[in-house]
């Protein structure tokens, strides 16, 4: 009778892809009798138990990654929100600057009498930009008010705080004649 490493045999059996023990053994040309068998008892639920545990594993990991995915999205998320709102900032306090574009052309001909036609053509364009102050821009500012309401589902503030502040916006654009 051939002496066999039981051991190494169940740990090999465990890490394979066998479906069953009798396969494993037939295998290895091991016979399948009642000494095999006796030897071999636990191995199929040892077998079940590891990949339970691959599978357990697996699900951990990749749920973990899922999260640290979503994580970083949160934050990039955040990060732009963060941009808008400076943005949403800087554009509030230029509300009432209009920009006004200044062109001026100039045209000099010089006319050729005794052909009777233009002998020389001089275009000259002047372009000049300037800020000036005026009354609010109303659709500006339904704008902004638009951008701090999705900000604010963006970033999920406190409700009542954020009903306070929509409500005192709306206030101010009504009272500038505007429609919310």
């Amino acid at each position: 009778m051939a002496k066999y490493d039981w051991k190494q045999l169940e740990k090999e059996y465990i890490l394979s892809d066998y479906k069953s023990v009798s396969d494993f053994l037939k295998n290895k040309g091991i016979n399948n009798n009642s000494y095999a068998r006796n030897n071999t008892k636990g191995w199929k639920e040892k077998k079940r138990q590891n990949t339970d545990i691959k599978v357990t594993k697996t699900i951990e990991k990749v749920t973990e990654k899922q999260s640290e995915k979503e994580a970083q999205q949160i934050v990039d998320i955040k990060s732009i929100a963060n941009d808008l709102a400076l943005n949403i900032i800087k554009a509030n306090s230029q509300l009432e600057t209009y920009i006004v574009k200044n062109k001026k052309k100039t045209k000099k001909v010089k006319y050729d009498y005794k052909v009777s036609k233009p002998s020389e053509e001089e275009t000259t364009e002047e372009e000049s930009l300037e800020c000036m102050e005026g009354i609010i821009d109303r659709q500006g500012l339904k704008m902004l008010a638009s951008a701090l309401k999705d900000l604010n589902e963006i970033i999920g503030n406190d409700e009542e705080t954020d009903k306070e502040t929509l409500d005192k916006l709306d206030e101010v654009l009504k009272g500038l004649g505007g429609v919310v």
